[in-house]
């Protein structure tokens, strides 16, 4: 059956311990829907409604932890976010759903498998983890064949990426010559936010220090730095204590990322799933996760993921995605008609990094990293 209208979703039953704890990424949702909205209802001329878990909407993301037996908090939501999609989970989404093609932004696992049960055809687009480009991009996955070949035409090269390592690397050399050279290290460890999807580990929240024995021998065998997210950057005070028991120095959060990764004294990049370690193997470096990769993207450098075999795979789109054509490229397969209208929006630097406030390693962008709530350490 074809689809009637296009419902723009994300991981709605995302949920934390506070009871306003919804209203950060339904934020995320609806910024997402804004920016795209315009673009698919003209490629497509259905109606494009926005499907998420608060006050004001009909679906009830209480009853589906009610179906897992559990209440719905960040414990929870981290149990749930990979399991296996019931009959009597489909139900309760089935009707939200029926009858329509579903744009997520970083859907769950579950809710990948509750679509593809419902036989509902979906296109899933995560930020893509390299960020060291003109501007950050989407990574794109879809569950039918044809809509992923047709998405496969705009994907990023990796000479493209590699193009952008180079001038990276030449701004290091350049500033070598007029700035006092700051401190190096053997290796890196870099932080990330306490809470999202990528530290999702066997049904858990992971942390670092679910490994302490892994750095504190990192800390014996040479010279290490620890690098917070710029998004939350103050690490909780049980890991700071850890970190300085073990002669581990902070490198300021607001320090170009990329400067620290062409350093030659820098070895290894570390971390538990950091995008950081996506872009470092682009940089020649050899990366350790401590936690298995979920989400793979491409393109990528050879040998630089360990990943089993349910990882689901996005391709990087840079740009394209915001003009009419795109959709209306990737979606004839699906649709019974769309409307192309021959107007791509023109290449701009940092036009999203500006919208999403998400200047992550750069350094003297123009604007400021927003860091939400969600964050801040607990």
């Amino acid at each position: 059956m074809q689809p009637k209208r296009i419902v723009i979703t994300s991981d709605l039953l995302r949920a934390t311990a506070e009871k306003t704890s919804r209203k950060g990424f339904a934020t995320n949702t609806n910024l997402f829907a804004a920016m795209l909205t315009p673009q698919i209802s003209a490629a497509t001329r259905l109606p494009v409604t926005i499907l998420e878990w608060d006050d004001a909407s009909p679906f009830d993301g209480k009853a589906v932890y009610d179906a897992f037996g559990l209440a719905a908090n960040a414990a929870s939501w981290a149990r749930i976010f990979a399991a296996d999609a019931t009959d009597i989970v489909c139900a309760l989404f089935l009707p939200h759903v029926e009858n329509s093609l579903v744009l997520g932004f970083e859907i769950s696992p579950l809710l990948q498998k509750v679509l593809n049960r419902l036989d509902i055809p979906f296109v899933d687009m995560r930020w893509h983890p390299l960020r060291f480009l003109d501007d950050i991009f989407f990574g794109f996955s879809s569950n039918r064949g044809e809509l992923s070949a047709a998405i496969a035409p705009y994907a990023l090269s990796g000479q493209e990426v590699d193009f952008h390592v180079g001038l990276h690397k030449a701004t290091a050399i350049r500033r070598s010559a007029f700035k006092t050279k700051g401190r190096s290290f053997e290796t890196l460890i870099v932080g990330q936010t306490p809470f999202d999807a990528s530290l999702i580990d066997d049904g858990r929240i992971a942390t670092l220090l679910d490994h302490k024995d892994r750095i504190a021998e990192l800390a014996k065998s040479g010279s290490v730095a620890f690098r917070p997210h710029p998004f939350s950057p103050h690490p909780s005070p049980e890991l700071a204590a850890f970190l300085e028991h073990h002669g581990i120095p902070h490198v300021n959060s607001d320090i170009d990322m990329y400067e620290l990764l062409c350093d030659e004294s820098l070895q290894r990049v570390v971390g538990l799933s950091s995008g950081t370690l996506d872009e470092a193997a682009f940089f020649g470096l050899p990366v350790t996760r401590f936690i298995p990769q979920r989400f793979r993207y491409l393109p990528h450098a050879a040998d630089a993921f360990q990943t089993d075999n349910e990882a689901l795979v996005y391709t990087g789109i840079y740009h394209a995605f915001l003009s009419v054509d795109f959709w209306a490229d990737i979606f004839r397969s699906t649709l019974e008609r769309t409307w192309p209208n021959g107007n791509p929006i023109p290449f701009k630097p940092d036009r999203l990094r500006h919208v999403n406030g998400a200047y992550w390693g750069l350094l003297n962008t123009g604007g400021t990293n927003l860091v939400m709530s969600y964050n801040t350490p607990e």
